[in-house]
């Protein structure tokens, strides 16, 4: 059974993340999960193909269709056949109550079947349709809150003995609970999770126990005495210990097992060392402690209470120039000032900001927020509030209150000051300038590294070229861009799609922005002396599989970054180049010798950040001058920005990545290694082998798919119309 659970959790990890972790679920990023999910479960039961179905008021449709390489074995004839096949399909509707997958949806329970052509409810018209011959199959309903809204159907076992097992039944019957949950949140964003279901999924997730906490669940007072954990630790932490171990280890209850940060600030407090976490949901666990600390007199909660008169203020529409009244707001402790420093950044974190800016100036303060890539005023305050919200800020980064004349960095983790706040981190940087010190911080939300490669935007070609990289046991992987287009967010992607336990990962970065479970990350510490060639030299003596090194900024880091890729080692980076070509000869300028780069270099992913266009988007033909500037055909068919409620009237709704891949043959190796060889020579001879499409043609093909607008691929990439 434990082999099954495993194979279960590698299929149903993609989507949990979704799940959890995100509030609104797009149809393309719908699309990727299932389509991810659905490959999986073929390749785990050695299927032959899998349909999901989906209930379109009086009839059933096919949602997805996928059938194994297998039956192909990379034939390309066989191929588009099956490719065919597939289309067929997806253009077929049936009516309700019709074949196995009807009589499924209707009585709502999953039915084996291990010889299709025996059983009677078998709809053999598919068959006869397409050419597919189905032996056998497992179909089993999509249900949440007891409608059945589809079903799911893999067919025909390839190995011995031909048939499906009640094992494999089981999978696929988990695997469509939770598919149906992520179909449901994706059709209904109204629809929302109980705690406890939140719980369960977290616990699915991270592998851990789930407990539910009964009314009359009580915290074990004498585990409170022996280890002396005080109503204080209960408080600020929310974590229950339930069992004591030797050693003052600890069983402890909590809500989030991955706030490693959390877990470690509570060993660091209490003496104690948490030796085993399960998982409740965070209302039981609150109840909990409510219920202890009312029973010994102790106040339940520290969070502070806002005025009415600030939940006033803060109603101001985003763009708006009113100030908002910040009398009695003198004071970084005072009420109003905390709610206003807690309420910029939950506006932010809702609006699904990148980047706060708050900026003194001399008669008024400017809060702007970085939206999908581009900075907009939101608030106007008062000057005489700036300096006592700045102090709040200080106070939450743990930075020197009195330095006002020096700049300071430092980091907020969020939930630390509120229960109800989401669970983020910021990234403080404070500068000081003409008329008083500016704020900027950077939001860390964890729910962008959950993101697969497929949600990074590249197209099939690309994709192709950047998984057959990451797959390789040895040699480096560059993403390259200014900073903000990407490029650790993509690196993340890959770190994760690769992470096994089997593996050693070990990454060095400035700073460490997310925690990846089983991932070894190390913080870079300039101020002490450890750098990134420091921390290089160190990971090549801890047997490492592959190594992530947050950028190669110098000669020292970037030869021993090649001298891992050519050891053995996977190894990933970062580089602010322009473009794929122009990364090789960076190496050049440093000091490194062309053999070497030659040498070492699987693939240089080039990338930016363009805005995906909002669903409220506008069709139209491109006249003479705009065609002529895209390179494409007058009258071609292109869309642009409209504005509506739900992309607050900017048109664009989120980014997709646009990239350029350079994948050296033994063409390009030899041209890298001749002396005095230009960029362009290098991008020429890319483009020639059929490997390099330019960023600007990749972000063509997207304007034309509709992604993006013409206007965003021109700001983003700079080509002069």
């Amino acid at each position: 059974m434990a082999g099954i659970e495993d194979k279960l959790n590698r299929i149903i990890a993609p989507l949990l993340r979704e799940i959890i972790f995100k509030k609104e679920i797009t149809p393309d990023v719908l699309n990727t999960v299932l389509k991810i999910t659905i490959e999986k479960i073929v390749n785990t039961l050695f299927a032959e193909s899998i349909t999901l179905y989906l209930v379109d008021k009086d009839k059933i449709k096919f949602s997805h269709v996928y059938f194994s390489p297998g039956l192909y074995k990379g034939d390309p004839a066989r191929q588009k056949s099956y490719e065919a096949k597939r289309e067929t399909l997806l253009k077929l509707t049936l009516p309700l109550n019709t074949g196995i997958v009807g009589k499924v949806i209707a009585e709502g329970k999953s039915r084996v079947v291990a010889d299709a052509s025996k059983d009677a409810d078998h709809a053999a018209g598919v068959d006869k349709d397409t050419g597919f011959q189905t032996r056998s199959m497992i179909t089993c309903p999509l249900q949440t809150e007891g409608k059945v809204i589809g079903a799911i159907q893999v067919l025909n076992k390839s190995i011995a003995p031909g048939y499906f097992s009640e094992s494999d039944s089981y999978l696929l019957e988990e695997v469509a609970q939770y598919s149906a949950k992520i179909i449901q949140k994706a059709f209904n964003p109204s629809a929302k999770m109980t705690p406890q279901e939140l719980a369960y999924y977290i616990a699915r997730l991270t592998k851990q126990q789930y407990i539910e906490l009964g009314e009359d669940f009580t915290i074990p007072a004498e585990i409170l005495d022996e280890t002396r954990i005080t109503a204080d630790n209960l408080r600020k932490f929310r974590m229950i210990p339930i069992k004591l171990y030797p050693g003052r280890q600890l069983r402890v209850v909590c809500a989030n097992p991955l706030d490693y940060t959390g877990i470690e600030n509570f060993e660091v407090i209490t003496k104690c060392k948490v030796k085993e976490t399960v998982v409740a949901a965070k209302s039981d666990i609150d109840y909990a402690i409510k219920n202890y600390l009312e029973s010994i007199g102790e106040p339940s909660s520290d969070e502070d209470e806002a005025t009415a008169k600030m939940q006033a203020d803060l109603a101001i529409n985003a763009g708006s120039d009113d100030n908002i009244d910040t009398e009695n707001y003198e004071s970084e402790d005072s009420a109003p000032v905390i709610k206003l420093a807690n309420q910029i950044i939950r506006e932010a974190y809702n609006k699904k900001v990148s980047d706060i800016h708050i900026e003194a100036f001399e008669k008024y303060t400017l809060v702007r927020f970085r939206m999908d890539g581009v900075l907009k005023q939101v608030h106007k305050l008062p000057r005489s509030a700036h300096n006592a919200m700045l102090t709040r800020y200080k106070i939450m980064s743990s930075l020197d209150i009195a330095e006002r004349r020096r700049p300071q960095d430092g980091r907020i983790k969020f939930k630390d000051f509120s229960k109800d706040n989401p669970d983020i981190e910021l990234r403080v940087s404070i500068a000081p300038l003409v008329w008083g010190e500016k704020v900027c911080m950077r939001i860390l939300d964890k729910t962008g590294t959950m993101l697969g490669l497929e949600a990074m935007g590249f197209s099939p070609k690309n994709m192709e070229f950047y998984r057959a990289a990451i797959a390789k046991p040895y040699g480096m992987i560059l993403n390259v861009g200014p900073t903000g287009s990407g490029k650790t967010t993509t690196l993340y992607a890959a770190i994760t799609e690769i992470n096994k336990p089997g593996i050693n990962i070990q990454t060095a970065e400035d700073p460490v922005e997310y925690m990846l479970e089983g991932i070894n990350q190390m913080p870079v510490r300039k101020e002490i002396g450890v750098t990134f060639a420091d921390a290089l030299k160190c990971f090549l003596r801890q047997d490492p599989d592959v190594i992530m090194v947050g950028e190669i900024r110098d000669l020292e880091t970037a030869e021993v970054a090649i001298e891992a890729a050519l050891t053995g080692h996977l190894m990933l980076s970062t580089l602010h180049t322009n473009d794929a070509a122009t990364t090789v000869t960076r190496f050049f300028d440093m000091g490194v010798e062309p053999f070497l780069v030659s040498s070492s270099i699987l693939i240089v992913c080039a990338q930016r950040l363009v805005r995906r266009l909002c669903a409220c988007k506008e069709e139209f033909k491109a006249d003479a001058d705009l065609a002529e500037s895209l390179g494409i055909e007058p009258g071609t068919k292109l869309f642009r920005k409209a504005g509506c409620k739900k992309c607050d009237n900017t048109g664009y709704k989120g980014r997709i990545g646009v990239h350029e891949i350079l994948m050296p043959d033994e063409e390009i190796r030899k041209l890298v290694i001749k002396k005095g060889v230009t960029p362009e020579e290098i991008q020429r001879a890319a483009i020639d082998n059929g490997t390099l499409v330019p960023m600007f043609q990749d972000g063509l093909q997207k304007c034309l798919s509709g992604v993006t607008s013409s206007e965003e691929v021109f700001r983003v990439l700079k080509k002069e119309q």
